[in-house]
């Protein structure tokens, strides 16, 4: 078990986490298998990896392999149907996972989402209340809590200005219910993710959301992110669904450890 959230992070206070909790919301092109996927993200050897429980279970002998890889556990479940893998209109969240699993497992990290912009009241209530009891007992045992604050609210703004403010103040309040590390959206405002995290006295690790269009796109938002105060990157589908996931997780590695320049990264991937 980690004694802090310094010991979280490598020495140089940076990180590349793969997320692999995609399996809540069905079965995403690219992770169809998870055992096939999960050996490429292993074999590139990232910082973490980002799993639910039962995926951590069950491929516990192959994880146990690569005992610097750090375990993120997902505990909790969002949806916005009742049909799974489908899109619709529903506000579905709920914590179906706790600590007790997580020490029993032996994870270095609890992920859970705060989820602003909801028609619901009651729903974003409920988030709360769950983060706030997690966060008194994360404390206690002195658990990493990474709160992922998504744009996934039905009403969240969309224009670029109104977003920032909105982050700004979503992971303000993920701060103050106890995030010991924040998941976020890298702002297309500069500036204003540069605030974001000046001002915060905790992590931010950028979220990867859908796939970029191509890799350039991937290393210039991670290289842009890290200039930019970020400390890392939590990615799921631009690692798994490129079309070479090792080469991808080895490239990233070396851009937020090591300062490859992109041009050169993206050089080393073309050999």
């Amino acid at each position: 078990m980690l004694k802090s959230t310094l010991d979280y992070f490598p020495s140089d206070g940076k990180a590349l986490v793969v997320a692999m909790d995609h399996g809540m919301i069905g079965a995403p092109v690219g992770f169809k298998n998870p055992k096939n996927t999960l050996l490429k993200v292993l074999k590139g050897e990232p910082d973490g990896i980002l799993i639910t429980p039962n995926f951590a279970r069950n491929f516990k002998s192959e994880i146990s392999k690569k005992t610097n890889i750090k375990i993120n556990i997902r505990v909790d479940f969002m949806a916005t149907s009742t049909i799974p893998g489908l899109e619709g209109e529903e506000e579905i969240q709920l914590q179906f996972s706790d600590v007790e699993e997580y020490l029993e497992i032996g994870a270095d990290a609890i992920v859970t989402l705060l989820i602003f912009g909801r028609e619901n009241p009651e729903v974003i209530k409920d988030n709360i209340k769950y983060i706030a009891a997690l966060s008194k007992i994360t404390h206690h045992y002195h658990i990493p809590l990474v709160v992922e604050v998504p744009f996934w609210g039905k009403v969240c703004p969309k224009e670029s200005q109104e977003r920032s403010k909105f982050l700004e103040d979503a992971c303000r309040i993920a701060f103050e219910l106890g995030a010991d590390i924040i998941k976020a959206p890298y702002l297309q405002d500069r500036k204003a993710f540069k605030d974001l995290t000046s001002n915060l006295p905790i992590p931010i690790l950028i979220l990867g959301g859908e796939k970029m269009n191509t890799n350039e796109d991937i290393l210039v938002t991670v290289k842009n992110s890290l200039e930019d105060g970020g400390q890392g990157v939590y990615f799921g589908r631009n690692i798994w669904q490129n079309e070479d996931p090792v080469l991808m997780i080895k490239t990233l590695y070396k851009i937020i450890h090591e300062g490859s320049l992109v041009r050169e990264a993206l050089k080393d991937m073309k050999k």
